[in-house]
Parts: structure tokens; sequence; C-alpha cells
């Protein structure tokens, strides 16, 4: 009978080996269980890993044209709901001077008067409004505050002024001393010279975004609109024009020249939100098609790269089993002594 010999290092040496082998590999089932891909996936695939890489760029694309979309989606929607209140501003005073039309009481005319300033107030504060620091009626000019500072005080004075210059270059002493025609041909003429963009800091060109892979379209508004601009009009005019001293032909004259322009600016309001809301349903419909492009491309992403989770999780039990299993041996060979036969 032949005996042979083995030595106990060799054996902890070949258990060392085996473990280290079992750390690595329940590293590697550990993440594939818990996130359902490929631990390697270089490794895995081999020549298709370009096709994962691929699809991954492709995925990250549309996903990024999604998150572009939604920004867009909230400032037309932050537009909408401030254009809805400048429409309401334009609805009032015509709603205002409608019903005083007929009137030629002091009273009615200060009521109307103030409802005008009133109402420009309140558009002077809507415009601007902004959406993650961006001024949305500031066309591309985003970061440029869309009204300056002021605007009530100047706008109040610009109009003291054309209106003083037109008294005295047709002979007229006062408001009052103002007939039917002579309103008429002011409001012409102020109206015809109102540079209304160098009143604002909007630019007359809107945002644009992409929202799918071929489609673009406008996403704000420019407050340089005419819809705006009729709204202001008809807000100074009737806020500083309708006076309780003036004749009654001019008073009236005032008050049919307020319900034309006012009238406009409702309409023009009306129309930039319908605008705005053709962009927000096409990004709707771009959103839907991107979704579904995108989904199927995240399957084919997950058919190439995924594994079976429950598999990697019995595999890494099993192993975690053998690596207990394999420590318990190392530390009884550590044991072994030569003392304990003597």
């Amino acid at each position: 009978m032949k005996t042979s010999t083995i030595s106990s290092l060799s054996v902890s040496n070949a258990i060392q080996l085996v473990v280290s082998h079992a750390q690595k590999e329940a590293v590697k089932l550990e993440n594939e269980s818990v996130t359902g891909t490929y631990y390697d996936v270089g490794l895995e695939l081999g020549v298709k890993t370009s096709q994962s890489l691929n699809f991954n760029r492709e995925s990250a694309r549309l996903q990024s044209i999604v998150d572009s979309n939604a920004l867009a989606a909230q400032r037309m929607e932050t537009s909408q709901l401030a254009m809805g209140q400048m429409a309401a501003s334009a609805q009032s005073i015509l709603d205002t001077f409608v019903g005083v039309t007929g009137a030629s009481d002091g009273t009615s005319s200060t009521v109307a008067a103030n409802t005008a300033l009133a109402e420009l107030e309140n558009f002077a504060g809507v415009a601007l409004t902004s959406v993650n620091g961006e001024f949305v009626f500031s066309g591309i000019n985003t970061d440029a505050q869309t009204l300056p500072t002021g605007f009530i005080d100047d706008i109040k004075q610009d109009f003291s002024d054309a209106l003083d210059t037109y008294l005295a270059a047709n002979g007229l002493g006062s408001v009052s001393d103002m007939t039917g025609d002579d309103v008429d041909a002011f409001i012409a003429d102020y109206t015809a010279a109102f540079d209304w963009s160098s009143w604002t800091n909007a630019s007359d060109t809107v945002m644009s975004s992409r929202i799918s892979m071929t489609e673009t379209v406008k996403t704000s508004a420019s407050l340089n609109g005419d819809g705006f601009k009729n709204l202001v009009l008809s807000a100074i005019i009737g806020s500083q024009l309708t006076r309780e001293n003036m004749q009654s032909d001019a008073l009236a004259q005032v008050k049919y020249n307020v319900v034309e322009i006012s009238g406009a600016a409702v309409s023009g309001i009306n129309a930039a939100q319908s605008q705005l809301g053709l962009s927000q349903s096409r990004i709707e419909n771009a959103n839907e098609t991107l979704a579904t492009q995108k989904t199927i491309i995240d399957t084919q992403l997950s058919n190439l790269v995924s594994v079976d989770q429950y598999e990697a999780n019995v595999r890494l039990t099993a192993l975690m089993t053998q690596l207990e299993t394999s420590y318990t041996i190392t530390a009884k060979i550590q044991q072994l002594s030569l003392v304990n036969f003597l």
C-alpha cells in the first residue's frame, strides 16, 4: 500500500482561488439579479455591443425631446393662463364702455375711466409672468423683463404729451373744447404713431421648439402682438380721455373708439391663444409618438442585454452557500496542527 501526502497549504491555496473566483461571480450575479441586465455588456455581447450602444443613444435622444417638450408645455400652459387674464381685462374694458355708451353723467365716465386704468395696471403685472426665470411674453429675449419698470407712469405721460401737442396744434384750449371730430382725429393720429414694440423689451420672434424628429413649433407668444397693443391703447385712451367735462359728442366718440379698439384686443388675444393651443395639441401628439418609439427601442435593448433575474438570484444563492462552505473548510484547515496528534 502506497500513501501520499497532501499539503494543507496547497489545499488552502486551492480553496482561496475558488473563493476569489466565487466572490467575483457573486458580485456579477448580485448586480444582474437587481438590474436585470448583464453586469458586463461588452463581455457578454461581444460584436453586438455596438447595437446596445445605438439603442441606448437613441432612447436617450428621444427622452431628451420628451423632457424638452415638458418644459415647452409648461411655458405654454402658463402663457395661456396669463393671456386668459389679459383677454378678461380687454373684455372688462369692452363691457364697461358698452355699458356707458349712452350715459353722459360724470359718475359713469369716472367709473369707466377707473376701470380702464385698473385693467391697464393688471395687464402690466401679468405681462411680467415668468417660468423658470424666463419671461414668457418676451419672445426669444427670455431673460429681458417684458415691460420696463415705471411703464404705467411713462405711458400716461406720453399720452398726456401727445394730447397737449394736438390741442396746441389745433388751437384748442382744453379737452372740453374738443368736438367728436377732434376726438376721432386725435385718436387716429395717436394710434397710428403708437410704436408698441418700443415700449416693450420683447422680441417679435417667438420661441420655437423641436417637438419630434421632424417637427418644430412655436411655443411662446410675444407681447408685441396686435392683441396686446390694442389692449394697451384701449386702456390708456379710456382711462385718460374719458373726462366728465367733455362735450357730449366728444365723449361719445371716446367711448365708441374704446369699444372698437378693446373689441380688436379681445379678438387678437384670443387668436394668440388659439395659435398657442395648436402648438400644445401638436406637442401632445408628438409625445404619444415619441413614447411609442421609445418603448420599441427600449424593448429591443432589453431583449439584447436582459438576463433572467430569477435564475441569477438562484445562482447567487447557490454560490453564497458554496462560499460559506469554503470559509468553513478554510477555518478548519487553519486549525490543523501536529500538536493535536502528539
